[in-house]
This record gives C-alpha cells, structure tokens and sequence, in this order.
C-alpha cells in the first residue's frame, strides 16, 4: 500500500481497528516490535481499542527483535506454538 497520506480510503478500509467492535471469536496478534511496514504504536492502538470495547478474548505476541517478516528462528517457534495452540483450544471442537 502507498502512505495513509496518498490512500487514506484504502488505509481506512483495511484497518483492523475500525473493525474491533465486530471481534467475536480469538484473536492472536504476533507483531514485530521493529516493524517498519505496520508500526507497533499501531497493534498499540488496537490493543486499547479492544480493551475499550470490553472485548477479552485475544492476545498479543510482541516479538523485540522483529521487523515485519520474522527471521530469528525463536520467534518462529513462538509463533507457531501459540497457533497450535489457538487451533487445539479454540477450533478443534
């Protein structure tokens, strides 16, 4: 995407916190600290928007040494542990 300044519609429209009050299900976020692509402040934000909304079923992974694709091999384990987990608990019903 270009910069929210040159496509603000389209930076509205894909923004998951004008869509947080719709969360009915888990929600994991797994966000690299360092991202230069889609800043931390911004799962910040979300974070506050979910807790605004009173809504309690998600979680938040921060990743320290991140950017926006993972490249440390411990981050990847992380991740995919807290996935499987989210599918054992959550999907396989």
């Amino acid at each position: 995407m270009n910069e929210p300044v040159q496509d603000s519609i389209a930076y509205a429209r894909s923004s998951p916190i004008n869509f947080a009050a719709g969360l009915k299900n888990h929600l994991l976020i797994c966000h690299g600290m360092v991202d230069v692509n889609v800043h931390f402040q911004d799962v910040v934000r979300l974070q506050q928007k979910l807790i605004e909304l009173g809504k309690d079923q998600w979680e938040l992974a921060a990743y320290p040494m991140e950017d926006h694709g993972f490249v440390e091999p411990s981050s990847w384990t992380d991740e995919y542990k807290r996935i499987l987990k989210l599918f054992q608990e959550r999907l396989k019903k």
